[in-house]
């Protein structure tokens, strides 16, 4: 963007050269920065709620207490003892294990 050859955007090119029209690329090269700062941003987020994230994917084997579950608005000892439940009795944790190994070749599927 800033050697003005527009290498990576054809579209503006094309219009750049069709109308012979002058075009701020400080402004374009600013615009890209905000957003990638902006998604690097977000991003953050996932890195700091991993452990929320692992949660979701594989409750069987996630410590509660590294879970962040206020923005889902659960009660912390309602979830361990559900938690607790479904890890102890062979016939839950063996459906959930057996639930998501479909999911998984499904996934694989598509």
């Amino acid at each position: 963007m800033e050697s003005d050859k527009l290498l990576h955007f054809k579209n503006l090119k094309q219009y750049r050269d069709e109308t012979n029209a002058t075009m701020d690329t400080n402004y374009f090269s600013i615009a890209l920065k905000n957003m990638k700062d902006g998604f690097a941003q977000r991003f953050e987020k996932f890195k700091t709620n991993k452990s929320t994230l692992a949660f979701i994917v594989n409750p069987l084997n996630t410590n509660t207490n590294e879970i962040n579950i206020e923005p889902f608005g659960i009660d912390a000892g309602s979830l361990q003892v559900q938690l607790l439940d479904l890890k102890t009795k062979d016939l839950w944790s063996g459906k959930f294990t057996e639930l998501k190994s479909k999911l998984e070749e499904l996934q694989v599927q598509k």
